[in-house]
């Protein structure tokens, strides 16, 4: 009886603690299974090795702790974190961000709540936005690559010069040095004798620039007595680009281009033969009349040549001749005289053919 009693009291103490051990790892990790929690959930595609019993942290502070993780019953592979908050009196909105992040150097992963700015808090039940902050070697990554990327470039800089460098003091560059030094010196000595050369001709021809300065000088001094001349000379300039300036150009050109006009429309009629004058040049009834009359002319003299008795009568004492013959030279001088008006007749009014 008294070692069923003394087995019993084992038990009881042995549960008890077990109890009590449960109940203080718990506790140390955030859990009081003495004060009334407020559970959340967040949904993530990837939990970055969040595990339960992780810290749920407000500004730093832990607040709760993770409760469950576990797939979602639809098969799409995401996964549902339930998450615990045991302050009662602590409240954030409904669009607050459950960030999953790295809470220490080691890795150890933790939810981080940002606040939100909606007016709606968020109830217990709720479903926070998920997010996931990169570790801190995905950021020292981040902030290493620029750096990476700058030494690499550095290193084939740098042997890019060796490569240079070794291709002076291969055995080609060399042997090819020697004569390099040699063309080197042959340059320098050039140079040398140039400016020998040089300084011989200034002082040689001292004298000669001394006068071309005096010249210079000369000039510069008539230059500047003359320069009243030189500014009414401008001025003057300037008063005939003002006068030009205010020559009306654009009517002038109006009005020869309006001449112009005119002179085109006359020689345009007639050169169409409209208008007297244009008739007169165009019409050939005029030059033909001419002509005519010209060989009609030539008629009446011939006969008048051989009948001058028929258009002249000479009254001698009172009585009257009806025959009387012109000399030949009188008969000439008529031919001449009827012939110069004819032409004359016929140089200023002939039709262009």
């Amino acid at each position: 009886m008294n070692t069923l009693r003394s087995e019993f009291k084992v038990g009881v103490l042995a549960v008890a603690g077990i109890v009590l051990l449960v109940l203080g790892v718990n506790y140390l990790k955030g859990f009081n299974p003495l004060s009334r929690s407020k559970n959340f959930y967040a949904v993530y595609d990837n939990v970055s090795g969040l595990a339960t019993g992780n810290p749920v942290l407000i500004n730093g502070f832990q607040v709760g702790q993770i409760r469950r993780i576990e797939f979602l019953p639809d098969g799409s592979g995401h996964l549902l974190v339930e998450f615990s908050v045991n302050h009662q009196d602590l409240t954030f909105a409904k669009n607050s961000v459950a960030m999953i992040h790295s809470s220490d150097l080691f890795g150890t992963k933790a939810i981080r709540i940002e606040q939100g700015d909606a007016q709606e808090l968020a109830m217990p039940g709720d479903t926070l936005i998920d997010n996931i902050e990169d570790d801190i070697a995905a950021q020292v990554q981040k902030q290493i690559e620029p750096l990476q990327r700058k030494t690499t470039d550095l290193i084939k800089g740098v042997e890019k010069v060796i490569e240079n460098i070794e291709s002076i003091f291969n055995s080609e560059a060399t042997d090819k040095l020697p004569a390099a030094l040699e063309s080197m010196e042959r340059t320098v000595n050039s140079l040398e004798r140039t400016a020998a050369n040089l300084d011989s001709t200034v002082a040689e021809n001292r004298t000669n620039f001394r006068l071309v300065m005096s010249n210079v000088e000369r000039l510069t001094g008539t230059l500047r007595a003359s320069s009243g001349d030189l500014t009414n000379a401008i001025e003057n300039f300037s008063d005939v680009s003002d006068s030009l300036a205010n020559i009306e150009f654009a009517a002038t050109m109006a009005r020869a281009n309006e001449a112009l006009t005119h002179v085109s429309q006359i020689t345009k009629d007639l050169t169409e033969g409209e208008g007297s004058l244009g008739k007169l040049l165009k019409s050939d009834s005029l030059h033909d009349g001419l002509v005519a009359t010209n060989m009609e002319l030539q008629l009446l003299l011939d006969d008048l040549q051989l009948n001058p008795w028929k258009y002249v009568q000479v009254s001698v004492f009172g009585g009257k001749r009806s025959k009387s013959e012109l000399s030949k030279k009188d008969l000439q001088r008529l031919k001449g005289l009827i012939q110069e008006e004819l032409e004359a007749a016929e140089g200023g009014s002939s039709p262009n053919p």
